[in-house]
């Protein structure tokens, strides 16, 4: 009998127990500071809660809530070539833009969207263009190679023909400053001549030469430069960047295959292959030594503020490159589905400032990317079908 009870004495002490625990288990806690239930491997579904990783993040910030209404398509036609232009000083500013194809010139109004036909002048076959700041004149390209041809056009405020004449030159690269004039590269004997054509005053000058032939220019914003140059871009072929600065050149410690560069009076981005890898590099223009940057640029993308020599803005994504690239992305075999990023070359960073994919829906190849004079909005293209659009990089109301 003693037996007995002991056995179910024992039992009953074993299932009191049992409770207790399943008790303290399910309930959490035994006391305001004692949790039993807590292991301790944190909540992965915590925004809060950040995973250490070995490779250094970017600084990114949550995009503005109103990126839908600051990044904007303006045309759905191809584009040849685009200024923010200043028509009065009382109007509202303005987009001019050369339709690809035809060589029309049309005006958004940036306020009301109102797109209004400027020049009904056909350029056959115009494939790319420059627009003076002050809206007046306009540098066109007529087909491609050998068979190009250049004209450069006054718009009429009385009428909807340009007064054009075709620039007898062999041109091989252009484009325009923030002072109005126009820059090109010419061939010449074993180099390229760089020029400047003032279609105020009609004036040609002659700025300063490149040492080899097949050259690609990032121009600079004003006369003076920095214009950055560097041979053709090829994975198979090394390549060097020079700097020009009121016709010197200056030679950049940036060597490598495959290699593009843009640049700023005192820094330069440029990308390489690094053990078959697509790498891009920061490096101060009097410097020796590169920093690697946060992201991978393809510096064709990217372009210096008018107003600071150390913030660029570059479409990025965080997809690793290919083993192909960068020559898959010129072959248009690697499509980018770029995010807009402001980069600073002192601090190193990288600040997200727009997902085009994620406010309008559209993948977006970032190409051509420039400021306006006041560095208010920025203008790039879509590689995929050459459109035009607009971010608001500096928000004014």
């Amino acid at each position: 009998m003693k037996r007995t009870l002991l056995i179910v004495g024992g039992i009953t002490v074993v299932l009191i127990l049992i409770g207790i625990w399943a008790y303290i288990l399910f309930s959490g806690t035994t006391s305001e500071n004692i949790s039993f239930n807590d292991f301790g491997f944190g909540d992965t579904t915590d925004s809060t809660v950040i995973i250490p990783s070995d490779e250094p993040l970017p600084e990114e910030v949550v995009t503005p809530d109103d990126q839908e209404q600051r990044l904007r398509q303006l045309t759905t036609t191809p584009v040849a070539g685009f200024m923010q232009t200043v028509v009065s000083s009382t109007s509202d500013p303005v987009v001019r833009y050369v339709e690809s194809g035809t060589g029309h010139i049309y005006e958004i109004n940036l306020f009301t969207e109102e797109s209004v036909r400027v020049s009904a002048t056909t350029i056959p076959l115009a494939t790319k263009a420059a627009v003076t700041p002050n809206g007046q004149h306009v540098l066109i390209q007529s087909d491609t190679g050998p068979r190009s041809t250049f004209v450069i056009g006054t718009i009429s405020s009385s009428s909807d023909r340009l007064n054009n004449f075709e620039l007898n030159e062999d041109i091989v690269a252009f484009s325009v400053t923030n002072d109005n004039v126009f820059l090109y590269a010419t061939r010449g004997t074993g180099e390229l001549v760089v020029k400047s054509y003032e279609p105020e005053s009609a004036v040609t000058a002659t700025l300063f030469s490149i040492p080899f032939v097949d050259a690609t220019i990032s121009w600079g914003h004003d006369l003076a430069g920095p214009h950055t140059v560097y041979p053709k871009t090829t994975r198979q072929l090394e390549g060097y960047v020079y700097s020009y600065i009121n016709g010197i050149a200056n030679r950049i410690n940036a060597t490598g295959f495959g290699l593009a560069a843009v640049g700023s009076s005192v820094a330069t981005i440029y990308s390489e292959i690094v053990d078959g890898q697509y790498r891009t590099y920061t490096i101060n223009n009097d410097s020796l030594t590169p920093s690697q940057t946060p992201l991978v640029f393809m510096p064709e993308k990217c372009a210096f503020t008018n107003s600071s020599d150390t913030t660029a803005i570059c479409g990025a994504d965080f997809t690793d490159p290919s083993n192909l690239m960068p020559d898959s992305w010129y072959r248009g075999t690697d499509i980018a589905d770029d995010a807009i990023w402001e980069y600073n070359t002192v601090r190193q960073s990288a600040r997200l400032v727009a997902d085009p994919e994620t406010a309008t829906g559209r993948q977006i190849d970032l190409i051509n990317p420039r400021f306006s004079t006041n560095d208010f909005n920025l203008f790039f293209q879509n590689k995929s079908d050459q459109t035009l659009w607009i971010y608001q990089y500096v928000v004014t109301n």
